[in-house]
């Protein structure tokens, strides 16, 4: 079976873009540029479309990449970029293991899936495949003395990337045609290989020129949608008392569950999951599988905020209550809040609210025989990515 690798560069300096950090690392719409094309391979990855994803970076940044992506669960791949771009592509390239090579400037922060499907599938073993769109634009060249010409656009065509080439034959190309080709497909076609197409896609702009950041924010629509966490588990001895990823030792009874029974973490996770609609954790983690007996509700919610991510979805805000007899929590609350905070992603730390109630000595709760915990997680996600996972 054929394998697939998206190479996402991102080593450059991006000077031309303007401001005092280089541009890949700016943030857009709550990520830094380059994450978006990370999030790409996610998504291609979760579609069995690319089995890994090598990130091309500024040499001395590997750790700094390594940390933005480690909630991702896709295979990725580190690798410092070189002086020039196709240095920079050389080394992605070759770290890359799969047979097929997606090359993606992480300048391009709306590349789809479905673009990168067309793509996969016109490659073969002999032909390269770019995206190309026709240019609309009149066009004109400066000559000597300041003096302007048009320019006929027949037969011109944009090209963006991801762009698609037989990994072992696009490594040839580039050592043939030096570190200073403008893209892939220009080292490609000088070898003589035949240069194939697919339609490109409008949206997927590339950020060069300082007012381009602007352009893109504007075309971030967020689509926003809530879920609903709860859950409950019986006190019992024999047990610890785990609550929000946080042990009470000192009290004497604990949660009946297949887990270590935390409702907190438990409500948490559902509620992240319903927002993004990827199921609940009965069905996902569920009782009956023993991989998940007796662990730590942590990694539980870590593997769902994990599915959430990887789809695209951002925690815009998530408000707890648990309501508990005894023992009593006032004390730990910051311990849960940092615990639950630890196992998410890092663009989602500092939106958690979490609240204790009393049992005030009615039911079941508060005879200290449950603990009941709700939870709702707002999440958020581009229109254009949503319309995509449909």
């Amino acid at each position: 079976m054929r394998r697939a690798s998206l190479v996402v560069v991102a080593a450059g300096r991006g000077e031309r873009a303007g401001g005092e950090t280089a541009k890949q690392y700016r943030s857009l719409c709550g990520r830094m540029l380059w994450e978006w094309s990370a999030l790409l391979g996610e998504r291609l990855f979760r579609r069995a479309l690319v089995d890994e994803t090598v990130l091309v970076v500024p040499p001395g940044d590997e750790n700094l990449f390594r940390d933005r992506i480690r909630h991702f669960r896709s295979p990725f791949l580190i690798a410092a970029g070189g002086k020039e771009r196709g240095d920079s592509v050389l080394a992605g390239v070759r770290a890359a293991s799969g047979d097929v090579v997606l090359v993606h400037d992480g300048a391009r922060p709306f590349a789809g899936v479905s673009l990168c499907e067309r793509i996969l599938k016109a490659v073969d073993g002999e032909k390269g495949i770019v995206p190309l769109l026709p240019v609309s634009d009149a066009l004109k060249r400066e000559e000597l003395g300041g003096r302007f010409q048009p320019v006929s656009r027949e037969g011109l065509f944009a090209t963006q990337t991801p762009q698609g080439f037989p990994r072992k034959l696009l490594e040839e190309a580039i050592l043939s045609a030096g570190s200073s080709m403008k893209d892939e497909g220009e080292a490609w076609a000088k070898t003589g290989r035949e240069l194939g197409a697919v339609e490109g896609d409008r949206r997927n702009m590339k950020i060069t020129w300082p007012g381009d950041f602007d352009l893109a924010e504007s075309q971030f629509r967020m689509i926003s949608r809530t879920g609903i966490g709860y859950d409950i588990h019986a006190l019992v001895p024999g047990r610890r008392f785990i609550l929000g990823g946080v042990a009470v030792p000192s009290f004497p009874l604990g949660f009946k569950g297949h887990s270590d029974g935390d409702p907190l973490t438990h409500a948490l996770s559902d509620a992240i999951l319903g927002a993004a609609g990827l199921g609940d954790i009965g069905t996902i983690y569920p009782a009956s599988d023993m991989r998940y007996r007796n662990i730590s509700s942590l990694l539980i919610l870590e593997d769902a905020a994990k599915r959430a991510e990887g789809a695209g979805w951002s925690l815009e805000w998530a408000d707890m209550v648990a309501i508990v007899q005894e023992p009593r929590l006032a004390g730990y609350l910051g311990a849960m809040k940092e615990a639950l905070e630890g196992v998410l992603p890092g663009n989602w730390k500092g939106r958690l609210h979490l609240k204790v109630k009393s049992g005030e000595g009615e039911g079941t709760v508060g005879s200290c025989g449950a603990v009941i915990c709700h939870a709702a997680a707002t999440m958020s996600i581009p229109s254009w990515m949503l319309e995509e996972e449909r």
